[in-house]
């Protein structure tokens, strides 16, 4: 960790913080602390999780249970890591990742703990979506069995927190990673266990150290639910804590019950969720009908190209994405049933604003202050080949179309 250091001054603020460290080590917590070097400010876990990537640079952007023979077509496409092995890790499995440049989330088994000490596998995974109604049927996590099945309707938060404690018992240096259904942002999710109540989640959300839910609007719900990711975030963070890292899966080519989302749709997907804090974007990759097709997205021309071109947008801005929230900008809509949700951070002595029109879905006009300007100036609209007119007082204005985002950055005088 890079610190400056000052005299005394700055020898005292390391003190603290090697106390605090130590505190926090000592307590088992997920402690986060912020690193600061060249004008920005960076969030990221104390160092109890070595083994998750430490570097600023860094945004997970990953796919969903896929066959490790197509890592480097998902590498092509700015996917940096795999989440989950179908039945596995199985040998040759993690090799061929880390052949191919790959980070991988998976379940612990005895192959997985081969790598250990290898930085490929850099979090675990525990079972998906215990909060739906559970089939009969034995989990296995590091050699230990818990049987679940309709007697019971769902996985308990107690075997939940019991497989955590094993899990973080044989490795503390990665996180625990726990994915929930749909019923986070859906209240009227049916398939949640019998006699479930949102009330249950907080105590799930303690037995892990990143928590995440999967929505897939276009395919379940319809196109005026893609704000549903936004709901399920925020969700998190209230019953999480704000602390609690929080990452979404977004269906890229998942039809369900209605249809696949368009690659505009898909783009409004991702936005909305950097700007309501999701800390890593999973691809749900998969499509059951007509055909099942394991790696849709890789069969899909137009939507491979718009997740590949937003996955380098996102990694070029990911030290800006990772920097702590700045209450540098405020945004008013003109249409009221269409609220724009704005995300702010400063970086090297500029102000981004990642901005969504959000809800129902329509066309709005969007008001922007900046604070701390005292001169006219100009914004850049980042991808979109243009500029906008700032006044001396900071504020400018731009249209959004149907689900629109723009991210904007401001150099200010």
């Amino acid at each position: 960790m890079l610190l400056r250091r000052k005299a005394v001054k700055a020898m005292g603020r390391y003190l603290v913080f090697l106390l605090v460290f130590a505190l926090a080590l000592s307590c088992g917590t997920n402690t986060f602390a912020e690193t600061k070097a060249d004008g920005w400010t960076v969030t990221k876990q104390m160092e109890n999780f070595r083994n998750y990537p430490q570097d600023p640079n860094f945004f997970p952007l990953v796919v969903w249970l896929q066959k490790p023979g197509n890592a480097a077509k998902y590498k092509a496409a700015g996917i940096n890591t795999y989440f989950g092995l179908h039945m596995g890790p199985k040998p040759g499995q993690l090799e061929e990742l880390k052949a191919a440049g790959m980070y991988v989330i998976c379940d612990m088994n005895k192959e997985a703990l081969k790598f250990k000490d290898d930085k490929t596998i850099i979090g675990w995974m525990m079972m998906d979506e215990p909060d739906n109604f559970q089939f009969k049927s034995d989990l296995e996590v590091n050699g230990k069995i818990w049987k679940y099945g309709p007697e019971t309707s769902r996985v308990s938060a107690k075997d939940i927190g019991e497989m955590y404690e094993t899990l973080k018992k044989e490795d503390p240096t990665r996180p625990v990673f726990l994915t929930f259904s749909c019923g986070i942002a859906n209240d009227q999710y049916p398939g949640r266990g019998g006699g479930w109540k949102n009330k249950m989640y907080p105590e799930y959300m303690r037995s892990c150290d990143f928590v995440g839910f999967d929505v897939y609007p276009t395919a379940d719900l319809g196109e005026r639910y893609l704000w549903f990711h936004a709901k399920g975030l925020d969700r998190i963070k209230e019953w999480a804590g704000a602390e609690k890292p929080r990452f979404n899966c977004i269906g890229t080519n998942f039809t369900g019950n209605k249809r696949a989302p368009t690659p505009e749709e898909t783009k409004a997907e991702i936005w909305i969720s950097i700007i309501h804090g999701t800390k890593g974007i999973v691809y749900f990759c998969h499509n059951f009908k007509p055909k099942f097709q394991e790696a849709a997205l890789l069969e899909d021309p137009a939507q491979l190209a718009n997740v590949t071109k937003i996955n380098a947008q996102i990694t070029e801005l990911a030290p800006v994405i990772n920097g702590t929230n700045y209450d540098g900008a405020t945004a008013a809509s003109s249409n009221e049933a269409v609220p724009i949700d704005i995300l702010v951070k400063n970086y090297k002595g500029g102000t981004y604003i990642f901005a969504a029109a959000m809800k129902m879905g329509d066309p709005t006009t969007g008001t922007f202050q900046v604070k701390g300007v005292s001169a006219a100036g100009k914004v850049e609209v980042l991808w979109e080949n243009r500029t906008l007119d700032m006044d001396a007082s900071g504020k400018f204005t731009d249209e959004f179309k149907k689900w629109d985002t723009h991210i904007y950055k401001v150099i200010k005088k």
